[in-house]
């Protein structure tokens, strides 16, 4: 019987000691935390580097939007296979259509191949294309939904 409340007693004390432990250790972690209102990614008044430094775009400046479209778009939310699709556009890449048996093929240099009905539909709306080398690229109004549009998953 002694042994056994002892034994009781002893993983109390572990299980005490375990969680003021785990206390400690989140408060020393929280503390590092910068204070409250100061965005980590943006310069500090000693800083030498201005604002424009910490833009950064993946897509080459030909391939970003130049603002001029406006008005309505003929669609408010893109599939994510469309989004996908805009993004291969929007970073250079020749867009061709395929039916899925043949979308696992190698393609050519800077050449991505999405559904048929993906790339029909993005076309209808405005946002490819047609190359005259027999792909599709983006259009400016593809470039503006890319910003505008949300993405249903």
């Amino acid at each position: 019987m002694e042994f056994v409340v002892l034994f009781v007693l002893l993983a109390l004390l572990g299980l005490l000691g375990w969680g003021v432990y785990r206390v400690k250790r989140r408060r020393a972690s929280g503390s590092a935390a910068p204070e409250a209102g100061v965005d980590p990614y943006r310069p500090t008044a000693h800083s030498t580097l201005d604002d424009s430094a910490y833009r950064v775009s993946y897509a080459p400046p030909e391939f970003e939007w130049s603002g001029t479209v406006t008005g309505a778009l003929p669609v408010k939310i893109l599939t994510y296979k469309q989004y996908e699709c805009l993004e291969d556009a929007r970073y250079g890449f020749k867009i061709v259509g395929l039916p899925p048996t043949e979308r696992k093929q190698p393609q050519p240099y800077k050449t991505r191949a999405h559904g048929l009905k993906t790339v029909a539909s993005l076309e209808k709306h405005g946002f490819l294309a047609k190359d005259p080398e027999g792909g599709f690229v983006i259009t400016d109004l593809g470039l503006n939904a890319l910003e505008v549009c949300s993405v249903r998953y």
